[in-house]
This record gives structure tokens, sequence and C-alpha cells, in this order.
């Protein structure tokens, strides 16, 4: 018999279980030449491991006020265009997009 876990599930998990999300460092991937999507517990090992890491929520801002990742910082797609002036200095501080997912 398998019994479930009691550990209460943090409320920011399942809305990223349903997120698409991208790993973009600013001078390559982590995943090789290309961008790739990253699941749950890749986002949360990064989390953990890298302390520059920078989380971005392209969500929009009712979708942000929902509920994102604790520490993720909000720049709507219609915002992009400042994103330049927000990266860190850091060229290889690895960077985390996610967004309400595709389509």
């Amino acid at each position: 018999m398998v019994q479930a876990a009691t550990k209460p599930i943090p409320s920011f998990l399942p809305l990223l279980a349903i997120l698409a999300l991208c790993l973009l460092p600013t001078t390559g991937c982590f995943l090789g030449d290309s961008i790739g999507d990253i699941d749950v517990g890749k986002l949360e090992g990064l989390m953990e491991r890298e302390q520059r890491l920078l989380v971005v929520d392209n969500r929009t801002t009712l979708e942000y006020a929902s509920g994102h990742i604790p520490g993720a910082m909000h720049i709507p797609q219609e915002e992009f265009y400042r994103l330049t002036s927000l990266l860190p200095p850091e060229k290889d501080t690895p960077i985390v997009f996610y967004c309400r997912g595709y389509g």
C-alpha cells in the first residue's frame, strides 16, 4: 500500500507544473546551442544551486498577481523592450523565462 505524502505542496508548485519554462543564459543555453523547455524538478534544482539565477515571469499583470514563483521578476511581453536594462551585468547569469504556456 502506498501512502500519500503529508507534506503540503507549496502554493506556487501547481502553477509551475502548467507553465512552459525556458532556460536562457545570456551567453548560451545550458541545454546546448538551443533554447529548451525545463520541468518543475529541473527548475527547483536550479533554484537550489544557482545563486544568481534570474527568473522572469512573462505573463500578464493579472496572472502575475494571482500567483508567481517567489523572487520572479515580472516583465510582461509588452514591456520586453526594457529587458536589456534589467539584465544582470554578469553575462553568465542563468535566466529562466516562464509564461502561461504555448498556444
